[in-house]
């Protein structure tokens, strides 16, 4: 029988731990389960990207199920050009990759929403004929069926008439936010956020937008009150949707025996990385050493705190401040994690250092693909299209920058090996999207 992956395709943040922490807590569910030989998650803003998730799992047939509000933009442009899908079904020689639906196109999350608007309604007891509920979305100008899945809701829960008035805002499109004061006139207003991820749109950009100032506490805006909701995808029936869509392409997503903590990880790379193990006694990797029964943070010499699931290593790696950048120089000390096995020693750093061991391996028996900035530039669809264009000294400037405070060497520039000051010998075979978005910046900044 063919092995399977399951890969979580979502946004990521540069700003909030909590936009792909929500989504690696999805992968740590699933891998527990045992539902899939190689569970993982690739985002646009953070590691793995897009790009280079696919080349950390060996499965023959690979699900991807996009953590997405709706079919629009980073679905249907962004994510079929990152990662080279022909539509719901490539073919890679003999590997099959399926595309599914997104997570907000389904059924289910009607269940959602009216759980979250009832809930509303029954905690500050509110009468519904008094009442209004904003359904706010992302929506973009770039694509307009950004703004589908959050005007279908407000269209189903308008038919259904329980409530005075439903509308659909949006953050980033038109009808925008603030609008919900002209277009309702209840005494109150319930705003539940279409999101998935509790990230900075909606602790942040949303709230501004409504006016609030006190988070999810109700509050008195423009002589009305506003209750904000947790966003959609803060509910744990998230799992049973993402599992639904990877069973309905008919691959074998069946429950078998739990599989534990340090198991379901991507595979590629693993047997080099136990084998050197082995073989030398103890590795060093970026900023984390390795032996046989022990993984820690280079240079710890005092008395660290023992981690035994994923989940309380990444929760202490991704804490404040957050390092968007899983490969920054930066990584916290404190922790270790005793191994049962060398083998787990693989799990470790890809919770640590996600995707990285593939392309370490890659390296190491000569046959990474380097992706030089050119390429990069090829696939893209918005801001970085034209990305090589921008002046050397500019590009020079971002990797000194960037590149300069992270443990891997940017060898997608004329084979660098200056720009790190940590003299690391882990590569870095193509732009990461933060060192992108900061030669955007500066480009403009000196144009």
């Amino acid at each position: 029988m063919s092995r399977v992956a399951l890969v979580l395709a979502a946004h990521g943040s540069h700003i909030s731990a909590a936009t792909a922490g929500v989504v690696w807590g999805y992968v740590d569910r699933l891998r527990r389960l045992g539902l899939a030989d190689e569970v993982t998650a690739g985002f646009w803003k953070e590691q793995p990207a897009f790009s280079r998730v696919l080349d950390s799992v060996s499965a023959e047939e690979i699900v991807i199920v996009p953590v997405f509000t709706a079919q629009g933009y980073f679905t249907t442009e962004v994510l079929p050009a990152e990662m080279g899908l022909e539509g719901a079904l490539t073919r890679r020689g003999a590997v099959r990759i399926h595309l599914t639906p997104t997570v907000g196109e389904h059924r289910l999350l009607d269940d959602i929403v009216d759980a979250r608007l009832r809930a509303a309604i029954a905690q500050f007891n509110l009468q519904p004929e008094q009442s209004a509920a904003a359904i706010i979305g992302h929506g973009t100008t770039r694509n307009r069926n950004s703004r589908a899945a959050a005007k279908a809701q407000a269209d189903r829960l308008r038919a259904l008439g329980w409530l005075n008035e439903v509308v659909a805002v949006y953050l980033d499109d038109d009808p925008a936010i603030p609008t919900v004061y002209h277009q309702t006139r209840s005494r109150n207003i319930i705003a539940l956020p279409y999101f998935l991820a509790p990230g900075s749109h909606v602790t942040q950009d949303v709230p501004r937008a409504l006016g609030l100032t006190a988070g999810q506490r109700p509050e008195s805006v423009n002589g009305r009150r506003v209750y904000y909701c947790e966003p959609v995808g803060a509910d744990a029936s998230i799992g049973a949707v993402i599992l639904e869509l990877a069973r309905a392409t008919g691959l074998p997503f069946k429950n078998r025996e739990p599989a534990g903590d340090w198991a379901g990880f991507p595979t590629v790379g693993r047997r080099a990385l136990v084998s050197a193990l082995k073989r030398e006694g103890s590795l060093r990797f970026g900023q984390v050493m390795l032996s046989a029964d022990r993984v820690w943070r280079s240079g710890d010499v005092t008395a660290t705190r023992a981690f035994k699931t994923p989940v309380e290593l990444r929760t202490h790696l991704r804490a404040a401040p957050f390092r968007p950048l899983s490969t920054s120089d930066d990584l916290p000390g404190g922790w270790r994690v005793d191994l049962a096995a060398p083998e787990q020693a693989h799990a470790v750093l890809e919770t640590v250092y996600p995707g990285l061991v593939a392309d370490w391996a890659a390296q190491r028996h000569g046959n990474l693909e380097v992706e030089p900035l050119r390429a990069v530039s090829r696939r893209q669809v918005g801001l970085f299209r034209d990305i090589h264009r921008l002046p050397a000294q500019v590009i020079e400037q971002t990797i000194k920058k960037v590149c300069g405070g992270c443990v891997c060497q940017p060898i997608w520039w004329r084979g660098s090996k200056a720009a790190s000051s940590k003299g690391s010998e882990l590569p870095c075979r193509s732009a990461c999207n933060l060192w992108l978005s900061s030669a955007q910046k500066l480009g403009e900044a000196v144009a």
